[in-house]
């Protein structure tokens, strides 16, 4: 036993050296030998039917394909995951599809070849294109509103745009918004026109025609007036204060005819309890006879009311001429 270990213990560096050569010859030999494997392989479905569109992916996500060619070669292609397009060119009533070794795709360089597909068959969600027809919704910038009131109609070319895609994602869309912008009124600043693109966010995979659209309308400025104006109540009773300033934001065109008889901050009598407290109630101020496309805010919003003074009874009517009463 001793004489055999200390014979292989001789020469161990040669002799590992020569263990080393014969696995890398045994690697090289081998890897050059045909062999055959079972590769997992990613379906790629690409629907070239113009009425139907991908609803999501295949099922089954991946297939093995059985490959056969040198040892080296399957390795790399291992490494590599070649994936398998499905074409589905006419989609009829049809949502399964029968898949071959030949739609494999694979790099020129490599000597392999795909010879079988299990499973044979996979299934892919398919969802019918519609067109629908939608209003454009159009959408000014919150700096343009704070300056200008538009005084007619905004007028949108085309106002309506086609929308193509699933049936059910379109059912979901009631109008297409422009893209926020800014009114650039022309030289005699009352008009403006401008192109404005069509904002396609949460359309997801709908498509859209016509992308832009020109806007058109009239506009006037904004202004502010302040008019003093005295508190109108039920009978029988005050308001404290009696009297408010009336804000009213609107087109310079509308507020020019505005006098304090044209306006009333009222205090409605279904606003109070049937019966006020001697401590008065609390109540909100509404003002009537505003301009079309104003608004108007009172300072202070509201007052108290309290009761008031009860009017007198009406006189009795004098008797008539010539009687005794």
């Amino acid at each position: 036993m001793r004489f055999s270990l200390r014979g292989l213990a001789q020469n161990w560096r040669l002799k590992l050296a020569a263990l080393a050569l014969a696995v890398l010859l045994w690697a090289v030999v081998s890897a050059e030998q045909p062999a055959s494997q079972w590769i997992p392989v990613r379906v790629d479905a690409v629907v070239e039917d113009p009425d139907y569109v991908l609803a999501g992916g295949a099922d089954p996500a991946e297939v093995l394909v059985q490959f056969r060619g040198p040892g080296r070669e399957l390795w790399r292609l291992a490494l590599e995951r070649p994936t398998l397009e499905l074409r589905i060119r006419d989609v009829g009533s049809a949502r399964s599809f029968a898949v071959d070794p030949g739609m494999v795709t694979l790099r020129e360089r490599l000597q392999v070849e795909a010879r079988n597909v299990r499973p044979a068959v996979v299934r892919v969600p398919l969802q019918r294109l519609a067109t629908r027809a939608v209003p454009v919704r159009v959408r000014i910038g919150e700096r343009s509103l704070a300056h200008y009131v538009l005084s007619d109609t905004v007028r949108v070319g085309p106002s309506m745009v086609r929308l193509t895609g699933p049936e059910d994602e379109l059912a979901r869309i009631e109008s297409v918004p422009t893209l926020s912008f800014e009114i650039v009124p022309d030289d005699n600043d009352s008009t403006f026109t401008r192109v404005v693109g069509l904002d396609t966010t949460g359309l997801g995979a709908l498509s859209l025609a016509p992308r832009q659209v020109r806007v058109s309308g009239s506009v006037d400025r904004r202004e502010e007036r302040v008019i003093p104006a005295p508190v109108w109540v039920p009978q029988g009773t005050a308001a404290t204060p009696g009297r408010v300033e009336v804000r009213v934001l609107g087109s310079r065109r509308a507020l020019v005819g505005l006098t304090p008889t044209t306006i009333r901050a009222t205090i409605p009598r279904d606003s109070l309890p049937a019966l006020i407290p001697p401590g008065g109630a609390d109540a909100a101020i509404v003002i009537e006879g505003l301009p079309p496309g104003t608004r108007a805010t009172a300072v202070p919003a509201r007052v108290r009311v309290t009761p008031g003074p009860v009017p007198p009874p009406p006189a009795a009517p004098a008797p008539p001429a010539g009687r005794a009463p």
